[in-house]
């Protein structure tokens, strides 16, 4: 926006000033975030203060040419959002007043308008604005600006109606020409890809967070299962929780074609929830409503507004999309909310953030024993538990683990989340690594959820110990895609590479995923530092993590030492290496790892009959990955070995029965 001089360059009432030049609203001087069609709708009232503004007038000049949206409630939304963002009220309007069946009016006294000075000439210095005295000449410059404001504004609707229809025109021209003529639609804008942005929380009361949180992670759901169009997990999206970033740029890094976002308010004992659908890169409202109902009513609402979208966008709902929207289960308020706070946690792999998932998550099928989703992310946390902090006592926690999935799987047969779940388990040390069925239960809840994130996830991290690389890429290229900001399958990314001998590449895509798995993270860096000629790197890399946490549980930071020791030819240490490793490492989920960088260690030092011995222990412990046998330089010293020759035979028929199976 840019005020002509000689005109109110802003309007202020109460403790609001509405800034014609930059476009925006702020409060005591902080910008609030406020919504292209609410702050217009503001602005319309502001150019007629005191009388009514019908609500034909704001269609026409909100939606000249835009005959798909629902107006009533796109109406209704903007209204409502401004009214938020005021603090006001239909039923005690202090700014906007309702006139059923009319309009609306803007009622506040506005002041402290200054009448803005002609631009200053080319080097001339600007003098500061000084108060008016006269009260009759105050009086008149108000009048001045106000009227002055009211014709800037008439003049900037024009000009944006006529660019509208203009615009519109262009687009249609050459919309029509890739899409059959498709004009004024959401199918128009290619929306492929959508987010739910986190909802705001307009009631008033900060501990209803958790029932907006909820809502927004159930939208989320209903919207991923329709398949058609790629819906980004709720955990990259809830990172924009607060976030004082535009659309268009949230919507970037997302990399979506369409946001949802909306809010929860009370109305005396009813819940509001508004809802709009916005083409991110423009910035453009698509549809809008606000639905009412009680409480206990919102998986209802939350189903209701999934089906809207779905049609607004043009998708097909399949029979399965449909028939689990139509029967939406309630789930208690304070055991949504522990699930939700256990989220972060349970698929992080270290011991404090096992321990905390599984505290809130039992919590959480406590309260609410019929909570499926609980049961399969405590499914998870258990196995994490048995596997990852306490390897001892692991066949306690796996038994613990199987009830769970199996307990979610009885509650709903039907939910993805618990095939990842059981998929899970079955591909562990306990279930001699059940590879097919594994995947088999990933496949089903692909099926299930198309946009299941860690379905893809777990996916590829199967088929990168397997050796079909390609396989993993592409799943998890996927997962990316859908849980761009997920650590965990930032760290996949990377791991594919390694074992593609990428190590450049995979260092630059681990690089910021630490957090997922310190230890882990250092052993498979070091590793490409390694093979890149690195050593002293590597090994930086490996005591510093040592400092922090010098105990090693599950042996991979001393694997590494062994590794770089046996690269020195220093065989004295790295077997003394290699014995403490295999002892930090028994029983841990991640053993054929130190198995295998044990049997790395060993051809380096010229001990092929160890070598093969670990070898086989690797691959037979889950890590028969062909392609990293056959071209990783540290086992070049096997390469002419008849034993290595024969097993890596073997490896290749299983590899190609793998290709063929999975």
């Amino acid at each position: 926006m840019s005020t002509p001089s000689g005109f109110a360059p802003s309007a202020r009432f109460g403790p609001f000033v509405v800034d014609f030049r930059a476009g925006e609203l702020l409060k005591n001087g902080r910008r609030i975030r406020l919504q292209d069609q609410p702050l217009q709708v503001l602005a319309m009232l502001l150019e007629q203060p005191g009388e009514v503004v019908a609500r034909e007038e704001l269609r026409q000049r909100l939606w000249p040419n835009d005959t798909f949206v629902d107006f009533d409630h796109g109406l209704n939304n903007a209204i409502n959002r401004l009214r938020e963002t005021l603090c006001d009220s239909a039923e005690n309007p202090r700014y906007i007043e309702t006139l059923p069946r009319r309009g609306y009016r803007f009622v506040a006294q506005l002041e402290g308008q200054t009448v803005a000075a002609a631009p200053p000439a080319l080097g001339e210095s600007v003098a500061p604005n000084k108060p008016t005295q006269e009260p009759v000449l105050a009086a008149a410059q108000s009048t001045t600006a106000l009227t002055g404001q009211r014709s800037w504004l008439r003049r900037r609707w024009i000009a944006f109606v006529a660019s509208a229809i203009a615009i519109s025109a262009l687009l249609g021209l050459a919309v029509g020409a890739w899409r059959g003529g498709l004009v004024g639609s959401a199918h128009a804008m290619r929306i492929e890809s959508l987010a739910v942005l986190p909802l705001e929380n307009m009631t008033g009361d900060p501990t209803q967070e958790y029932l907006v949180d909820g809502m927004t992670d159930a939208l989320t759901t209903h919207l991923a299962q329709i398949g058609e169009i790629r819906v980004i997990s709720r955990t990259s999206a809830m990172r924009f929780k607060g976030a004082k970033k535009t659309l268009p740029e949230i919507a970037q890094e997302l990399h979506v074609d369409a946001v949802v976002e909306g809010s929860i308010s009370r109305s005396k004992d009813a819940m509001n929830v508004n809802a709009q659908l916005i083409y991110a890169p423009g910035d453009r409202h698509i549809w809008a409503r606000s639905y009412e109902g009680v409480q206990s009513n919102l998986p209802m609402i939350e189903s209701e507004i999934a089906s809207d979208v779905a049609h607004k966008i043009g998708v097909a709902m399949t029979p399965e999309f449909s028939r689990r929207l139509s029967k939406p289960r309630s789930v208690n308020p304070e055991a949504y909310d522990l699930y939700l706070r256990a989220e972060p946690y349970y698929g992080l792999g270290t011991p404090e953030a096992t321990d905390r998932a599984i505290r809130l998550l039992e919590k959480s099928v406590a309260i609410d024993p019929k909570f499926a989703v609980a049961y399969a992310a405590l499914a998870t946390a258990y196995r994490n538990r048995g596997y990852g902090v306490e390897p001892e006592m692991t066949d306690e926690w796996i038994e613990k683990a199987t009830v769970a999935a199996r307990e979610a799987l009885l509650l709903d047969p039907d939910l993805a989340e618990a095939y990842v779940s059981r998929g899970y388990l079955l591909w562990s040390r306990s279930n001699n690594w059940a590879h097919e069925r594994a995947v088999a239960d990933y496949r089903r809840a692909l099926s299930l959820d198309p946009n299941l994130a860690e379905a893809h996830h777990q996916l590829a991290n199967v088929y990168n110990h397997v050796g079909l690389l390609d396989k993993a890429q592409s799943e998890i290229e996927q997962a990316v895609q859908l849980d761009p900001l997920n650590t965990g399958i930032r760290f996949r990314v990377g791991i594919n590479l390694l074992y593609r001998g990428k190590y450049e590449d995979s260092l630059a895509a681990i690089r910021d995923s630490e957090k997922f798995n310190p230890p882990f993270w250092a052993f498979q860096s070091s590793f490409a530092l390694q093979h890149l000629g690195r050593p002293d790197e590597a090994q930086i890399r490996v005591d510093t993590l040592l400092a922090e946490k010098p105990e090693d549980r599950g042996g991979s930071l001393t694997a590494m030492q062994a590794l770089l020791a046996a690269e020195a030819g220093d065989t004295r240490k790295a077997e003394a290496k290699i014995r403490e490793a295999l002892a930090k490492g028994k029983g841990f989920q991640h053993f054929h790892h130190i198995a295998y960088a044990v049997a790395s260690s060993y051809a380096l030092l010229r001990r092929p009959e160890s070598a093969l011995h670990y070898l086989k222990i690797a691959a037979d412990d889950g890590f028969p990955c062909y392609p990293l046998f056959e071209y990783d330089s540290n086992l070049d010293n096997l390469r002419k070995n008849p034993q290595f020759l024969s097993f890596m035979k073997e490896q290749k028929k299983q590899w190609e029965y793998f290709q063929a199976h999975m």
